[in-house]
């Protein structure tokens, strides 16, 4: 290029670049530098000063025309502080060391398949179209704190994106559209707290199969209108929704299957406002809210280690019962073996009656009579204190009865003495015999109340030993 033709601003730009020299513009009149005499800078039109470091430190700038460093290799580092670019810079496949465009406006950012040595750095920067990202390589920290992503359904595409250190769009970041994260790894932290993210009815987070090493926080009053989607993600440590508000999500508000992460926080600062969906998530320990439990949850496999500070038995049994695919035995088996850790056993057993009685619902009318019966007379197994009280009352009842209204001996020479406790239970346990029932035969009405005891008899053992069976058989 011709250095002939540099305006007297571009003039500043171009002595200053080889020394690697900061220029700010601001408050000159002329501030506009075109985007060929960068593109010149950078690809080598003017090499560095010996024993310095070129680089391109520019505050304040107008850059006019498309910057295009599609592939280009660049030692140099950037940095574009406090300006504005015309035109969207296509910077698609650049190989560069280090790219700082914080606080300034651009209608959009073609940043993908780019491998940057060190960080990048967005914080405060204005776009108004697609921040694209997709397949690119950041060596350090994407800085995105109080950055403006708007004009795009796609907000931010990070398909892919490769990040070695933290992904931060605090203080301030706003994305109008879609942060699209599927395939991306980040070893650092993900951290969008205090952030606003708008996509109503859509996704707002995109993240199927996203990798992030340390935490993905959601929290400090995050604000959300749209869905959040996280399947198939795994997270080195920590998952917060704390105190993060979520709006217009649609019938599924959270995609969590198949997630696998440390801790899960669902704590936000209001219900959910669409459905929940955990199904074969694994978490290490959950910290959740019945304050802010959705209406709808998907609870099939889903696997937690531990709940934090686990819940009274009915306000954990209200949980399960928000779970749209009704009854499922693992998921009971799951809570119950965890109050039975935590030396509960009453209240896992508590659970354990509530999925039989859950189940029982979806039975065929045969299948609800029986297991009314069971639950009745035993509490399918899990209630053995309810069997004493059904033999202890019915045996008093029959004593009563055979000791007012005694029966008749069936041959009075070989009669043992009578004792009417005792006829009262050889007729009411069938698998014991006093010599009672087969000496003495009721008489008048007493007989039907005989038979009675007889066959309550059998059906307290059938229903016992099936429950009983059952509890061992799942035990």
């Amino acid at each position: 290029m011709d250095d002939a033709d540099l305006t007297k601003t571009e003039r500043l730009v171009w002595d200053a670049f080889p020394l690697g020299e900061r220029v700010d513009l601001r408050g000159l009149p002329d501030r506009e530098v075109r985007a060929t005499v960068l593109r010149a800078l950078l690809l080598g039109a003017r090499p560095p000063v010996a024993g310095e470091q070129a680089a391109l430190r520019l505050v304040g700038a107008v850059v006019t025309g498309p910057l295009s460093l599609s592939y280009a290799e660049v030692p140099a580092s950037i940095s574009l502080r406090d300006s504005v670019l015309q035109e969207r810079p296509d910077l698609y496949g650049l190989r560069v060391r280090r790219l700082t465009l914080a606080g300034s406006e651009m209608p959009g950012l073609v940043l993908g398949m780019a491998q940057i040595d060190g960080g990048v750095r967005l914080n405060g920067a204005v776009l108004t179209g697609e921040l694209s990202l997709a397949g690119a390589q950041i060596g350090g920290a994407l800085v995105m704190d109080g950055a403006r992503l708007t004009g795009a359904p796609v907000a931010l595409n990070g398909t892919e994106l490769r990040v070695a250190g933290n992904v931060l769009a605090r203080a301030g970041f706003q994305a109008g559209g879609e942060l699209r994260l599927d395939g991306a790894e980040i070893n650092g932290s993900l951290r969008l707290n205090g952030a606003t993210l708008q996509n109503p009815g859509r996704w707002a987070i995109y993240g199927s199969g996203l990798r992030v090493g340390a935490v993905l926080d959601l929290s400090g009053g995050a604000r959300i209108a749209g869905s959040i989607r996280l399947r198939n993600a795994v997270v080195g440590t920590v998952v917060s929704l704390s105190r993060a508000t979520m709006t217009d999500a649609g019938p599924r508000a959270l995609d969590l299957r198949r997630l696998e992460a440390g801790e899960l926080i669902l704590r936000p600062a209001a219900p959910l406002p669409g459905r929940v969906d955990l199904g074969y998530a694994r978490i290490g320990l959950l910290r959740d809210d019945p304050e802010t439990w959705p209406a709808e949850l998907d609870l099939n496999g889903f696997a937690y280690e531990a709940i934090d500070g686990p819940l009274p038995v009915a306000e954990r049994l209200d949980w399960l019962g928000r779970d749209v695919g009704g009854f499922r035995p693992l998921t009971y088996r799951r809570l119950a073996a965890l109050y039975r850790a935590a030396d509960r056993d009453d209240e896992a057993r508590t659970v354990l009656l509530a999925g039989e009685r859950r189940r029982r619902s979806g039975l065929p009318r045969a299948g609800v009579i029986w297991g009314w019966l069971q639950d009745v007379t035993v509490g399918y197994g899990y209630r053995p204190g309810r069997a004493a009280a059904w033999l202890a009352g019915l045996l008093a009842v029959g004593t009563l009865v055979f000791d007012a209204v005694p029966p008749r001996a069936a041959e009075a020479p070989k009669a043992p003495e009578f004792h009417a406790p005792a006829f009262a239970a050889d007729l009411l346990l069938p698998v014991i015999d006093l010599g009672q029932q087969s000496a003495y035969l009721p008489v008048g009405w007493t007989a039907w109340f005989a038979y009675f005891l007889i066959m309550a008899g059998l059906l307290f053992a059938t229903t016992a030993v099936a429950a009983v069976a059952r509890r061992l058989r799942r035990d």
